[in-house]
């Protein structure tokens, strides 16, 4: 098994491209994965939250899984989130991923019924008891109603098949406790404009919606960090969370394709009931992407000045 699926990479939180009337467009998804891959994304996180997971069908989840471990053709790890209502769906999912090829599986606590942690554990337990994958708990506290930084998971935790913690976090305290008691976990930002702080209490690598759109970027700041200039790193970190805040001011998600959009093909918008986008969010949309094309000029010009 590879235990190491996570490392220092930067991986995309992969947007799943769709049609007018809904349908997963699969020749968009390729493609923009291969963009993301030739422009210096690390690794493929698909049917996450910014992938619209949740949205999609069991088959649904399969296809974009398939077509990502293609796209990648080797070059970069897939790991794909198989979290669902029902055990016997996030197995099914789970399997057919390994069977396309997937270097890892991820997951979210089961939502709605107001289950008790060892209600979850249990969930857990039989998907990683099931597939034999590296599995990366996926914390997302403000979509599930559960921080498993708070406790309760160290029966999982301790597992050698569980590699990382997907932490979607504002909680930088229990991540940094989860990476002193579990030293074999690799613990992964998953809020982008968290990365330096992340980093800072032993964090490794990110998993972001906006890392495809600012590669350039996340790869600055980290050479940075590892070289110890904390300052040039802040100043990094200011840029990458300029493009954060006006993708959050209209909707990330949507945001999220439709800038993904301007750097390989058309991606559309968002599955029902995710909005779509307006045209004076596009407008505004369009002034964040020139900001964003200013700030890469500037942190590659500074970092030649380095070199």
């Amino acid at each position: 098994m590879v235990t190491d699926v996570l490392g220092d990479r930067l991986f995309t939180a992969a947007v799943t491209p769709m049609r007018a009337d809904e349908s997963i467009d699969h020749t968009a998804l390729s493609a923009m994965l291969d963009s993301d891959i030739r422009r210096g994304v690390e690794g493929l996180y698909v049917c996450g939250s910014s992938g619209e997971g949740v949205l999609l069908s069991e088959d649904e989840r399969i296809a974009v899984a398939e077509t990502a471990v293609t796209a990648a053709a080797g070059r970069v790890p897939v790991v794909s989130h198989v979290g669902a209502m029902s055990t016997g769906e996030a197995i099914r999912i789970a399997a057919a991923a390994k069977d396309a090829g997937v270097a890892a599986i991820s997951m979210i606590p089961p939502l709605y019924y107001g289950y008790s942690t060892s209600d979850v554990v249990r969930h857990f337990r039989s998907v990683i008891d099931a597939v034999d994958l590296p599995f990366v708990l996926y914390n997302i506290p403000q979509f599930t109603g559960r921080d498993i930084s708070e406790g309760g998971f160290d029966e999982l935790l301790a597992l050698s098949q569980v590699v990382g913690v997907k932490h979607t976090s504002r909680n930088l305290y229990g991540a940094e406790r989860i990476i002193r008691r579990y030293p074999h976990l690799t613990l992964v930002n998953g809020f982008d404009e968290f990365y330096l702080p992340a980093l800072s209490i032993g964090a490794r690598g990110a998993i972001g919606t906006t890392v495809s759109l600012q590669i350039e970027l996340f790869l600055s700041l980290r050479r940075r960090f590892a070289r110890g200039d904390l300052e040039g790193s802040r100043a990094v970190q200011v840029r990458i969370n300029d493009t954060v805040e006006g993708m959050v001011e209209v909707g990330v998600f949507g945001a999220a394709k439709y800038l993904g959009g301007r750097l390989s093909v058309p991606l559309g918008d968002c599955r029902a009931p995710l909005p779509a986008l307006d045209d004076d969010g596009r407008a505004r949309l369009d002034a964040v992407f020139a900001r964003l094309q200013e700030h890469i000029a500037v942190t590659a010009e500074e970092d030649a000045r380095v070199a």
